[in-house]
Order: C-alpha cells, then sequence, then structure tokens
C-alpha cells in the first residue's frame, strides 16, 4: 500500500514530467531540424561562392581574345607576311608578340597566347610560368600542324569563340613535364579582305583553380572537381588526378567510384543534391562566361552526414541532458513537496495515537498554516473534552 507522501509525488511526477518530456522532445527537434537545415545552406553558400569564385577568374578571357584579335597591330602582321618582305614581317611579328606579353602580364592568368596560321603551324607563342612572361623565339614554337579544336575554330564565324575541354598541356604533342593543365579559349582570324587567316589561342592556367578547390575543402569532407566526362581534375588522392582519354588515360572517374550518383551528377546542368544515410551530395556546375555551350566542370562535395549533422547531434544530446536534469529535479521537487504536506499529517497521527492510548495529558501542537492545523485544533478540543469528562467522573 502506497504512503501519502508517496502517492502525491507520483501525482505531480504525472502532472509535471509528461509536458516537460514533451517540451524537451518539441524543443529538441525543432532545434535540431533547424541546425540541420542551416548546416545544409551554409555548405550550399560555402560551394556557391566557391563557383562564382571560378567563374570570376575566368571571366573576361572570351573579350581579351577578340581585342588582340582585332588589334591594329595583327592586321599590321598580316599584311607585312602577304608582303613577303622578311624584315617588315620580324619586326610586325615583334611588336604583335610585344602586346600578346602585355596582355599576359596584366592578366596574369593567361599560360599561353598563341597564334596559329591557316596550315595549323604556330607563328607566335607567347608564355608565361610563374611571374615570368616570355616571347618564344620564332625557331622554336612548335611547327606541327594543329588538331581538332583548331579545325572547329576555323570553321566558325567572325568573333566566334570556342572553348576547349580543361585538359593537360602538350609540347609537340607530348604531356608537359610537370603537368601544365589549360582551359583553351580561341578565335578565327581574318585579314583586312575577310579571309581567314587561322586561329589566335588563350591558354588559361587552370592550377589557381584546383588551388582554389583545395582550400575550399574542409576536415572530413571530400571536395572534388570533374570535368563533363566525369574524369577527375581535382582528388584527394593525386594519382586519380587527370585519368580521362585525352589526359592520362588511367580510366580514374566519378562514374567509376560512384556508378549511381556519378551518373546523375553528370547529368545535372546547374546544381545537384542528394542525402543519403552515410553521405550528402552537392554537385555545383560551373559555367565558362563567354562561352554559351561550354562549362569549365562540375565541383562536387560529398560530406558525411554525421560531419554535417554534428552541430544539431551535440545540441540533441545537450537538450536531453538537460530534459533528463529537469526531469530529476521535477521529480525531487514533487518528493519534497510531498514531505512538507505530509508532514504535520504524520506528527498529527502520532499524537492522535497517543491519545487513543490514553495519553490525555500531552497537547496536541501542530503547526501547518493550513486545514491540517484545523484539523489538529479541532483534534486538540476533542482531547480537552475527553479530558474533562474522564477527569470529571473519575
Amino acid at each position: 500500500m502506497l504512503s501519502l507522501r508517496n502517492k502525491l509525488a507520483l501525482a505531480f511526477a504525472a502532472v509535471v514530467l509528461p509536458p516537460l518530456i514533451a517540451l524537451g522532445w518539441y524543443g529538441g527537434n525543432r532545434i535540431e531540424t533547424t541546425l540541420r537545415a542551416q548546416s545544409r545552406e551554409r555548405l550550399e553558400t560555402r560551394i556557391e561562392a566557391l563557383s562564382v569564385q571560378i567563374e570570376r577568374y575566368l571571366a573576361g578571357t572570351d573579350g581579351d581574345l577578340l581585342l588582340l584579335a582585332g588589334m591594329p597591330a595583327f592586321a599590321q602582321y598580316l599584311l607585312a607576311l602577304d608582303s613577303g618582305d622578311l624584315q617588315l614581317t620580324d619586326a610586325a611579328r615583334s611588336n604583335l608578340a610585344l602586346g600578346f606579353a602585355r596582355v599576359s602580364e596584366i592578366r596574369a592568368t593567361y599560360s599561353q597566347i598563341r597564334y596559329i596560321d591557316a596550315s595549323g603551324a604556330e607563328m607566335i607563342r607567347v608564355e608565361r610560368n610563374g611571374d615570368v612572361t616570355t616571347i618564344v623565339a620564332a625557331g622554336k614554337v612548335d611547327a606541327r600542324r594543329s588538331g581538332t579544336d583548331f579545325e572547329e575554330t576555323m570553321k566558325l564565324a567572325k568573333d566566334g569563340v570556342r572553348v576547349s575541354p580543361v585538359g593537360l598541356d602538350r609540347e609537340n604533342g607530348v604531356i608537359e613535364d610537370p603537368r601544365r593543365p589549360v582551359i583553351h579559349y580561341s578565335t578565327p582570324v581574318f585579314d583586312a579582305s575577310a579571309q581567314r587567316r587561322g586561329v589566335l589561342v588563350i591558354g588559361v592556367a587552370v592550377v589557381p583553380i584546383l588551388e582554389m578547390v583545395a582550400k575550399a575543402s574542409v576536415d572530413g569532407e571530400k571536395l572534388l572537381m570533374v570535368d563533363a566526362a566525369g574524369s577527375y581534375l581535382r582528388h584527394p588522392e593525386a594519382s586519380k588526378d587527370w585519368g580521362g582519354d585525352s589526359d592520362l588515360k588511367t580510366g580514374e572517374s566519378l562514374v567509376r567510384d560512384y556508378p549511381e550518383l556519378g551518373a546523375r551528377i553528370l547529368a545535372v546542368k546547374s546544381r545537384f543534391t542528394s542525402e543519403g544515410d552515410e553521405d550528402f551530395t552537392l554537385a555545383r556546375a560551373i559555367a565558362v562566361p563567354g562561352a554559351k555551350s561550354a562549362g569549365f566542370g562540375i565541383v562536387v562535395d560529398l560530406v558525411p552526414t554525421r560531419i554535417l549533422d554534428a552541430a544539431a547531434s551535440q545540441w540533441r544530446i545537450v537538450l536531453n541532458v538537460l530534459t533528463l536534469v529537469a526531469a530529476v529535479f521535477a521529480i525531487a521537487a514533487g518528493a519534497l513537496v510531498a514531505h512538507f504536506v505530509t508532514r504535520p499529517i504524520l506528527a498529527l497521527i502520532q499524537v492522535v495515537d497517543r491519545t487513543s492510548r490514553g495519553d490525555l495529558d500531552q497537547p496536541i501542537v501542530v503547526v501547518a498554516g493550513d486545514e491540517t492545523q484545523i484539523l489538529a485544533s479541532a483534534v486538540e478540543r476533542l482531547r480537552k473534552s475527553l479530558k474533562l469528562m474522564i477527569d470529571k467522573y473519575s
């Protein structure tokens, strides 16, 4: 049989604990949901900022390309070639190469600026390695015929721009060592009589872009850059980089490592998200400014959900602990209240028990300040009445 004190404690707990637990669960669930959403928003903001940074790096290249193709020095060089005067041609070539070099120094992102004549032979090349811009001597340029990019660019109309896929640069058909990834912008060159005279090419250095991706990565996540075919341009494991058919031909690719997910990511035109049991995936396609149909590649971020939701999980644990502590305090408070409520009643029981055994000399004194006090006063009057009657007839 439960005592009155225990009944009061249980009643207090029954009244207080359910809403307390419900409030703790609801509040914890709301905070956890909010923090999970915020962690995904922060990730999306970070990847969006990285994408914008890459696009800004590439912005303006198409304008520089068309500016160089239309500069007066180019027209003078073409006229000098037509004149057959070697001295005049050399002077015009030097003047045009200096123009290329000035643009290269100003932009500092162009690894090469090249003019290839209508036969496919390289005529002028300006290179930039680190902070040094160099005009390649006429006898050291690549005299072999250029490939598909050249042929496709020659078909473009005036001011048309072709952007090639990102790849490793080559010298005389051989991949350079150390590797130098570039993205080529090219446009056809026309003379004063609107005759096609070749192609102007700007090679944009890609290493700074890959460094941006590497610096944007945080501990625990896998931040990748892939091309349109899924070949890795940047992977935490460097041995997986540049595995495409036009580069090292190792076959390493996003689709090989993530067959189903990789195919879905490569189909994306702008943005892609997917959440599985273990990873949250965010992909963002990088556009090439000034080229409607060309894309630089796709940034892919694979983040374990345990890392992405770490803050939410920690807050959930904190709230669970706080709810548990509040429940313990509630139970303790219930027990304390029950103690103070039942203490005068227990004292009254002891006095009544003595009275029932014939002890009428002990006054009944109970200090409670509530109904228990009234009851104690009534019992005291009863004790006095019984004592008077017993004294009268004894």
